[in-house]
């Protein structure tokens, strides 16, 4: 009886201490608890001036009607080319001559000509005066007289179509040498000596462009259009010119759509002083576009994209964080303007919120 009772009591004892160890090794560890709640970064959603920029890339080029490929406009062979690539020439300079015989030729003919057709005007002039001397002494006829003066005129007006083929001989002669239309470098040389033209612009010689200033013809949305600041210097580098910042401004913003693609296009006029930038060169320019008002904003770090690529921000209100859709609006290089989704004031993850569930637990860095 007496063992029976200690039995029991001993068996109570124990399954009092095996609750006991159960409720104690049920308690979670706090520091262990506390490692495993993501520690996120917050930021508090608010409004401010959102300010943009505009990449802009493709090739520059001279500015309009400042780049020329010069042609012979009549046929004939180089007989010499006085510019090299890269040579700085002034408007008008000689850049080439061409060797044609035949124009010349038909200049020392048309020379021929005018000689002969003074001689018989003066030939004209000489006996037109002899016969009218006779009239008036009553020894020539009247039809003598005017026939003197119509062999005169016709004579003058001979001597003008000799003037005028002479003229036009000599400029075709002045053809054979090629010009810089305006003042310039020498970018390309295309023929050279004992190379046959055909006086046709499918045979440029050589080509001549002004590199400074030069231009970029930049392709924007038509939507865009509006906030691009007219006459605004901005500074830029490039890859292509490592080291170096250029000096640039907007010129103009061109009037027109391309009803096909909805862009528009800006003009944008690059310094070249140096001549580091090169004709043809592709170039990327970030333009300053007109300062919003003040819109709510957040960075665009804070902009956690879903499975499908919409956007979306975690909201956190105390411990817990909910994955929420956002619309945005422009979007800049650091912000994202928010059109609808969350407010002014409420508290969004900046850093930590990746791999997190739609809602989750988090503990906020102080």
């Amino acid at each position: 009886m007496t063992k029976n009772r200690f039995l029991s009591r001993t068996g109570v004892a124990v399954a009092i201490c095996a609750t006991l160890l159960s409720m104690s090794c049920s308690k979670k560890d706090p520091a262990t608890e506390a490692a495993i709640v993501p520690e996120v970064t917050v930021t508090v959603v608010h409004k401010a001036p959102l300010n943009d920029s505009l990449r802009v890339s493709g090739n520059l080029s001279a500015l309009p009607n400042r780049d020329a490929k010069v042609s012979a406009v009549v046929p004939g062979r180089i007989a010499e080319v006085l510019v090299a690539e890269g040579a700085q020439v002034q408007a008008n300079q000689e850049l080439a001559k061409l060797d044609n015989p035949s124009l010349h030729d038909q200049m020392r003919q048309a020379e021929a000509a005018v000689a002969q057709a003074k001689a018989n005007v003066e030939n004209a002039r000489v006996s037109a005066e002899r016969v009218a001397g006779l009239f008036e002494r009553g020894i020539a006829a009247r039809k003598e007289i005017e026939d003197a003066r119509t062999l005169l005129a016709v004579n003058e007006s001979l001597l003008k179509n000799a003037e005028a083929a002479l003229s036009a001989a000599q400029t075709q002669v002045a053809r054979s040498v090629l010009r810089a239309p305006f003042a310039g470098t020498v970018v390309h040389r295309f023929l050279g000596v004992g190379e046959q033209v055909d006086g046709t612009s499918n045979q440029p010689v050589v080509e001549v462009a002004q590199i400074d200033p030069l231009e970029l013809l930049g392709t924007v949305p038509g939507s865009r259009l509006s906030t691009i600041k007219a006459n605004v210097d901005l500074s830029f580098q490039t890859p292509e010119v490592p080291g170096v910042t250029f000096q640039a401004k907007v010129a103009d913003v061109l009037p027109a759509v391309d009803p096909a693609t909805g862009n528009g296009t800006v003009r944008i006029r690059i310094k070249n002083s140096r001549n580091l930038l090169k004709l043809g060169m592709f170039i990327s320019i970030d333009l300053p576009v007109s300062e919003s008002a003040h819109v709510l904003v957040i960075p665009r770090q804070a902009v956690y994209p879903d499975e499908a690529g919409e956007p979306h921000v975690y909201k956190v209100s105390g411990e817990d964080a909910a994955f929420v859709p956002v619309k945005v609006g422009t979007q800049t290089k650091d912000q994202v303007q928010i059109l609808d989704g969350i407010q002014e004031g409420e508290t969004i993850i900046l850093a930590g919120g990746y791999g997190l569930p739609e809602k989750a637990k988090v503990r906020v860095k102080p």
